[in-house]
């Protein structure tokens, strides 16, 4: 029988190496993107991957990059590699039109794009009511962000099962015996559930989770995913499996948002997850702090850059901080990071 291999994981440089493994052992690769006109030229090599870099948009630039020569090697050893994303596909397809001044109305009226367009528009909507509200009450924010996580939800619901039901029509195309890995961001556990629900006798199916297995892999057990992730998981899976408040989740992720690093960091020898470290770190800080901590930290640190942010929470909280601190190096003294 097929094998489908869902691996879920962050789209970074340090993660690369335990994907390159999971893929070398697959005879098919279905990236999460939809379909670019000139990929296959870039897996031949008839187009440069700088090339086709300037015509693509990529939020990790570096990790596409590199991304990309693996995929090219994998595809020289003659692994079938292609890119489903349906839900991203019809986006790029609405905006097109948009862009070309058909008016909304009409796009609203095709029926195939009419969900991804009011998924969008949803949750756009949500996000500028939460930036709007950025210079206003935080417990008005906590709001805005709750609601912003619950369309998120719904468009990820939406995304992951169209996304599953052309992966079982593509997986019937492959031999009975072929092994198919499948790219997947780390949140979109719900494509887990979509394919559980498909599979039937067509293929078996294995989940991979790069995170949860470079976590525990380096000592640590049980950490908290980031708080607006679980906010978002959440909701995706209707209010269960969340011990935490939905409050007290959007209160934290409001502030960890502001403390965590976002630019795109290159894993050394000495730091093999500087992303992976850099957010366990302020996850466990953010989870010794109460509603009214966050309240009253975000006071101070809502306009701050990242760094001085940083500064102002081990100043004001350095309880929290002293446990994030004792926590991860303990942790990762026993793990060998």
């Amino acid at each position: 029988m097929r094998l489908v291999t869902v691996g879920l994981t962050p789209h970074r440089l340090e993660f690369l190496p335990a994907t390159k493994e999971l893929m070398a052992d697959h005879d098919a690769i279905v990236l999460e993107e939809p379909p670019e006109p000139d990929f296959q030229a870039v897996l031949k090599g008839e187009i440069s991957v700088e090339k086709y870099l300037e015509n693509v948009e990529a939020g990790f630039p570096e990790y596409t990059k590199k991304s990309l020569e693996l995929l090219k090697a994998f595809y020289a050893e003659g692994k079938q590699i292609c890119q489903v994303e349906p839900y991203l596909e019809r986006w790029l397809i609405i905006r097109s039109m948009l862009d070309s001044g058909i008016p909304r109305e009409e796009v609203c009226t095709i029926q195939d794009l009419s969900p991804v367009y009011e998924a969008e528009h949803e949750t756009f909507g949500k996000l500028l009511d939460y930036y709007a509200a950025m210079q206003g009450d935080f417990d008005v924010l906590v709001q805005k962000i709750k609601a912003f996580a619950k369309a998120d939800a719904r468009r990820i619901s939406l995304r992951d099962k169209m996304r599953a039901k052309e992966l079982v029509s593509l997986v019937r195309k492959f031999s009975p015996h072929a092994k198919i890995y499948v790219e997947a961001g780390y949140i979109h556990i719900k494509l887990v559930y979509y394919l559980a629900g498909q599979k039937k006798n067509l293929f078996r199916l294995r989940v991979e989770n790069l995170l949860l297995r470079a976590v525990k892999a380096h000592g640590l057990h049980g950490v908290l995913p980031s708080p607006g992730d679980g906010l978002t998981s959440y909701y995706l899976f209707g209010g269960r499996h969340r011990k935490i408040p939905e409050d007290l989740l959007a209160a934290r992720s409001i502030v960890y948002i502001k403390l965590i690093e976002k630019e795109e960091l290159k894993p050394t020898e000495e730091e093999p997850f500087p992303h992976l470290r850099n957010e366990l770190f302020w996850r466990l800080f953010v989870s010794k702090l109460s509603y009214e901590d966050c309240k009253s930290l975000d006071k101070f640190i809502r306009i701050l850059p990242t760094k001085k942010a940083r500064e102002v929470a081990k100043r004001l909280f350095p309880e929290a901080y002293q446990y994030a601190k004792v926590q991860l190096s303990t942790a990762l003294a026993s793990g060998g990071w």
